[in-house]
């Protein structure tokens, strides 16, 4: 398997576990089967297909690729079956999520740079792609969006994509440039999450 099959095989595991989150929280939410597969749909490929819309990046991907519609089917009867079961391997979907999140960002970046956007806009647009799909998750649910008050995950997508872009420019080829911007997303989210940090918030108001 070549670098790039691999790349392309763990975007497609990063775009499973992002499924299995959002139909975790539709069931969580008493939603049916057609609810829970919206929400693991959007989870998986909100981010990116705003990404596509945003640049003009069209049809969108998932249009192109039936794949990832299969993969959030997939996702959704899985945990329609088994939610009991999947329950206890959220530590391994948490290191799924951490490693596609990073190949989303990385991902993100690519498409907008190719379509000429300059490095800021191509760093927003990873971020977007990788972060946004959980935030429209998290609206439909009428929750306060999870990047906006735990932890540190649109932080550690800023913070891979910079040195996508510091690699990019540098003039390295292309694979090594994604696997460094992931593993960096990769190893700055799991930090995050060990040792529970998070931006810091404003104080609250005294009585």
């Amino acid at each position: 398997m070549s670098l790039i099959e691999l790349l392309h095989f763990i975007d497609l595991l990063g775009t499973f576990v992002f499924a299995l989150s959002g139909a975790l929280m539709g069931a969580n939410k008493k939603m049916d089967l057609l609810g829970m597969l919206v929400l693991a749909t959007v989870t998986a490929i909100g981010g990116g297909t705003l990404r596509s819309l945003l640049i003009g990046d069209l049809p969108v991907p998932f249009l192109r690729d039936y794949s990832y519609l299969v993969i959030c089917i997939l996702a959704t009867i899985a945990v329609f079956c088994f939610k009991t079961s999947l329950s206890k391997f959220n530590k391994a979907i948490l290191l799924f999520d951490a490693l596609g999140l990073g190949i989303f960002v990385s991902i993100g970046i690519s498409v907008a740079l190719d379509k000429g956007l300059s490095y800021w806009a191509s760093l927003i647009m990873g971020i977007i792609t990788g972060s946004f799909g959980g935030v429209i998750r998290d609206i439909l649910c009428a929750e306060i969006p999870l990047i906006f008050h735990k932890e540190i995950y649109a932080t550690a997508c800023l913070i891979g994509g910079i040195l996508f872009l510091i690699l990019h420019k540098l003039g390295l080829n292309y694979e090594f440039t994604v696997l460094a911007s992931a593993t960096c997303v990769f190893i700055v989210r799991l930090i995050a999450i060990r040792l529970n940090l998070s931006l810091p918030k404003a104080p609250e108001s005294k009585p």
